[in-house]
């Protein structure tokens, strides 16, 4: 098994989405950040936690991580209830490719939207702010958003509308036919109602009001586009035809009225007959995926070149943990000689200046031809050459036979290529 193959088995991924236990069970998962970083005290490795309306999934990596049946039964533990038998838990590749699938669109609810990418990012920011995520979970997410990017400029998986904020608007008109006439209210003033008011707006629809528990909030986004605003009160929203909701809320509200209620909360925070879920909208959603098949596979192949690049970054990894462990030990070694010699010579400091910069200019001259040469293997993918070194080097040689294997193994690649 080569290096940086074995670095990617050291990734997995435990996974709930809507696909697999539904948005209503979803909800009873989500793991707050308290219970991310008690969980992380059992795991030796590095954690990153991407959490959304549609997914939660806990991103691990590890060289010698715990088995994945002792980190879900951690999992009970932290939560404080039963949902390790609901995840599906990946490794290696499987994971890798999970994540860019995720950040392309193609696992999304509405197939194609952006809003994950930035989740993907505030995953990765709040996992190395915690502490939890490393140079391995950087660069896992970095090279998932760098796909997703590839995927929107490459495909048209991401034109016309998407989101599940288009979803919510575009599963109405199949209720209400002409929005523009009706009187309609946004519950809240997040990321998700922001862009409500925006396709309503788009829409024609004029009458439109914003309730929202931080008033300053809800009036700014009224005021953008021309909506009246009020502090929250689900006593006023009695005489609207149209209530979107995008908030968390823990109590649940029961019969407000006989509108049409389209609630993206997960939980949801109405209750009634009249109430239409993010499981409503999954009916849309899959007629919607069946329209953007040929872009899919366009992302699919995209995704494979991604987890190859992927490999490539593994090997920098590798290169840049071998060179700094290196490195540090014939530093070691240099200042110990220095020492030695300045004793053996009787000097004073400036014998000690004038060998520590002559030692220092002999070990850049004496290894700068080897790392050059290491770091243009890593970029062509050069893996043998590149085990070869690292095993001289880390694991005090390696026999006579094993050298030969290796070196005909590269040649005959040379050949064939």
């Amino acid at each position: 098994m080569s290096l940086a193959r074995s670095l990617i088995n050291s990734y997995s991924a435990i996974v709930y989405t809507y696909k697999t236990i539904g948005t209503e069970k979803l909800a009873s998962h989500y793991l707050g950040w308290e219970e991310v970083k008690e969980l992380a005290k059992y795991y030796r490795g590095e954690m990153a936690l991407l959490q959304t309306c549609n997914r939660i999934e806990i991103y691990l990596f590890s060289k010698n991580s715990a088995s994945s049946q002792e980190i879900l039964r951690y999992l009970n533990q932290v939560h404080g209830k039963e949902i390790s038998s609901d995840a599906i838990t990946l490794v290696g590749e499987d994971a890798i490719k999970h994540l860019f699938e995720v950040a392309s669109g193609i696992d999304s609810l509405s197939v194609g939207e952006y809003e994950i990418l930035s989740q993907i990012k505030n995953s990765l920011k709040d996992s190395i702010r915690l502490g939890i995520g490393s140079k391995h979970m950087r660069a896992l997410m970095e090279r998932a958003l760098k796909v997703g990017r590839r995927v929107r400029l490459e495909t048209s998986i991401s034109k016309g509308k998407v989101g599940v904020h288009s979803l919510a608007v575009e599963f109405t008109k199949t209720i209400v036919k002409d929005l523009s006439s009706r009187k309609i209210a946004i519950v809240g003033a997040g990321e998700i109602a922001s862009k409500l008011a925006l396709i309503l707006h788009n829409e024609g629809a004029r009458n439109v009001t914003i309730f929202n528990r931080t008033f300053e909030r809800g009036r700014d986004l009224a005021v953008k586009y021309g909506f009246s605003y009020f502090p929250l009160d689900f006593n006023r929203l009695h005489n609207y035809d149209v209530i979107f909701s995008a908030i968390f809320y823990p109590e649940k509200i029961k019969n407000i009225s006989n509108s049409v209620i389209v609630d993206l909360g997960s939980p949801p925070v109405f209750e009634g007959a009249n109430v239409y879920t993010l499981k409503d909208l999954e009916v849309l959603s899959k007629a919607r995926l069946e329209e953007r098949q040929r872009e899919i596979q366009k992302a699919k192949e995209i995704i494979k070149e991604g987890i190859k690049d992927f490999e490539k970054d593994c090997l920098n990894l590798i290169y840049d943990e071998f060179v700094a462990e290196f490195m540090n030990k014939i530093e070691e070694i240099r200042r110990e000689e220095v020492e030695r010699a300045v004793k053996m010579l009787g000097g004073d400091s400036k014998t000690r200046e004038i060998l520590d910069a002559m030692s220092r200019s002999m070990n850049k001259k004496t290894f700068s031809p080897l790392f050059e040469n290491l770091k243009r293997a890593t970029e062509r993918g050069e893996i043998n050459y590149i085990n070869l070194v690292t095993s001289l080097f880390t694991h005090e040689g390696i026999s006579q036979s094993k050298t030969k294997e290796i070196k005909t193994e590269q040649e005959y690649k040379g050949h064939d290529s």
